[in-house]
């Protein structure tokens, strides 16, 4: 629990700034500190406010809270494709496929290279991704939800041609 505040101060911070320092100054208590008493004596005469601007925010952050809790989130179900690639117009690395029914990953479709594909077989990966999940999960899919861009450099797959091969597969000629 927080400190009572000070009734000298409180008591204090009433005064006009020339009252204040005749009785707390050095020809008065004594107890005058400078820069802590002008700031202690402005907490004080905007006390109330403070309490209740700190007040409705507490109140407006708890009603949010709430609300959220009673708002039922929709189990749409949505694709997420995911491009590796540098730059949209860049060559294509790899792709993937995600099934999202509202808040969870349901499923992946698994993570190909697409090195010399043509833009026809990479929307026929889509298709078939897209109706894969439709069949497996019972579920319409009108369409994709979302496309995402990924580094190629972060593809996950072990045998990538962008990362460097274990020693053991490389054979040096003699």
């Amino acid at each position: 629990m927080p400190a009572r505040g000070s009734d000298k101060c409180r008591l204090c911070s009433k005064l006009s700034l020339e009252q204040a320092l005749q009785k707390h100054g050095p020809e008065g208590t004594g107890c005058w500190e400078g820069e802590p008493c002008h700031k202690r004596r402005t907490y004080y005469k905007n006390r109330e406010r403070y309490n209740r601007s700190r007040r409705i925010k507490y109140n407006v952050n708890k009603e949010e809270a709430t609300q959220l809790k009673g708002v039922s989130i929709p189990s749409i179900p949505a694709v997420v494709i995911y491009f590796y690639r540098q730059r949209k117009n860049d060559q294509l690395h790899a792709i993937r496929a995600d099934l999202w029914v509202g808040q969870q990953k349901k499923a992946t479709y698994p993570i190909v290279h697409t090195l010399g594909w043509t833009e026809r077989q990479v929307k026929d990966y889509i298709r078939l991704a897209v109706s894969s999940f439709s069949e497996e999960y019972g579920v319409e899919i009108s369409g994709i939800a979302a496309t995402v861009e990924l580094d190629p450099q972060t593809c996950p797959l072990l045998n990538c041609p962008l990362k460097p091969q274990d020693e053991l597969d490389i054979v040096v000629p003699k």
